[in-house]
């Protein structure tokens, strides 16, 4: 990519997916307000990578945009009057519109307070240079590019660089964000970025939970997580077995435990903590645990996952060690039905085929008949009906019976027992 380059206008145009909606975009825009496409859609315009969003920008009446180009595409307009925003909603997918706005820190860490502004101020106030260049959709010059900040040279140079000296402080999540973007772009901050990283991840401590989890949730769903985990060892003076974390993301492609992939690395992260905390303990070593990103304790707890999350990491977290070296397929199956992600995280610990066999065979096991079956044989409804089927369950599981009639057979032995 040319430094050099001034227009998108053809990288715009050769995405399917937004041919009509620029279309649209572009007869709704009004001479006195321009209307531009910013940020990530841009970079990667930029880049030849497929984009999947349109962050736009208006200098203007965002509201009044908003209506005409949902007016356009048939869709529906939700507004923000108190940021500036609005959302247009339409068959097919969603643009963000806000109007060029300028941001204020009361304090670090605080959410801004915003003002509108001019494109320039609105580019100025973002994260990296690579995220503050813009495109223009209007019709006069559509796709020229509006780049102060050299955002151009550093996607060249593969380079994250902040746009001023206050900005980690200003909003530690971009520590976060630099770091998903060094992952997914196999880029580098530049060494002054990188020092104030460090240097800000002391301010992580005064976000919410909230911004912590969403942060958090975005870094371990990227593909790739090795880098991540490195780097956040660097900043936080944290470690996580980026071995074991690779071998659960495996053995979660060949196996499919049903559990999302940033979960399943987080309980791995948080399993190897525990198992490095024990150690620690058995070998008497009396020093406080690390209290970084990913070491804290509480980490759970700090990230304020929705319960079902939280029950599921703690959940596998506690059942992997039970899990691990197990041999027998009713214990196997009576724990890994209870936590998939349990199992998952012992066969990433020690790949037993015992284990490994309730992901091929065991988890598939239902009996052929039923309580139906067992009160045509003469066992009465009671509670003797399930304990019957678990017996059952349990001789199936390790491999006793085979059909329906082996089934009868032992019920009606166990009935007449």
């Amino acid at each position: 990519m040319p430094i050099s380059k001034e227009s998108i206008a053809e990288e715009l145009r050769a995405e399917p997916r937004f041919a009509h909606v620029l279309e649209a975009i572009t007869e709704a825009d009004e001479p006195d307000e321009p209307v531009y496409v910013v940020g990530g859609a841009v970079r990667d315009a930029l880049l030849g990578h497929p984009s999947y969003d349109l962050d736009l920008v208006v200098e203007g009446d965002v509201p009044a945009f908003a209506q005409r180009l949902a007016g356009r595409l048939g869709g529906r307009v939700q507004t923000h009057p108190a940021f500036g925003t609005a959302e247009v909603l339409y068959e097919g997918g969603e643009i963000d519109v806000a109007t060029a706005r300028t941001e204020t820190y009361t304090e670090p860490a605080a959410l801004p307070e915003v003002r509108a502004a001019t494109l320039e101020e609105d580019l100025a106030r973002r994260d990296f240079t690579i995220n503050a260049i813009a495109a223009s959709l209007c019709r006069n010059d559509f796709g020229r590019l509006v780049d102060p900040h050299h955002g151009r040279a550093d996607l060249v140079a593969r380079t994250i660089r902040i746009l001023h000296g206050r900005s980690f402080e200003d909003d530690p999540t971009r520590i976060f964000r630099a770091i998903r973007y060094e992952n997914r772009l196999g880029f580098r901050m530049d060494p002054d970025t990188e020092r104030l990283a460090r240097q800000g991840m002391a301010g992580v401590a005064r976000l919410s939970n909230e911004r912590v989890r969403e942060e958090i949730v975005a870094l371990l769903a990227e593909d790739g997580v090795a880098h991540t985990l490195d780097r956040l060892a660097e900043f936080a003076g944290t470690s996580a077995d980026a071995a074991l974390v690779e071998r659960v993301d495996a053995l979660r492609e060949e196996l499919d435990p049903g559990a999302p992939l940033w979960r399943l690395r987080l309980a791995a992260i948080v399993r190897e903590h525990a198992r490095a905390a024990s150690i620690a303990g058995e070998a008497g070593d009396a020093r406080p645990g690390n209290r970084g990103a990913f070491g804290a304790p509480g980490l759970v707890e700090r990230l304020a996952l929705r319960r079902e999350d939280q029950r599921a990491v703690e959940e596998a977290v506690a059942l992997a060690p039970q899990l691990v070296g197990a041999t027998d397929p009713v214990e196997i199956a009576r724990l890994a039905g209870r936590s998939p992600e349990a199992a998952l995280l012992a066969l990433a610990e020690h790949d037993a085929p015992e284990l490994r066999e309730w992901f091929t065979r065991l988890r598939n096991i239902r009996l052929d008949i039923s309580g139906a079956d067992l009160a045509e044989l003469g066992l009465p409804e009671s509670p003797r009906v399930g304990e019957v089927l678990e017996e059952l369950r349990r001789r199936k599981l390790r491999g006793e019976l085979d059909g329906r009639e082996s089934e009868l057979a032992a019920a009606r032995e166990l009935i007449g027992g």
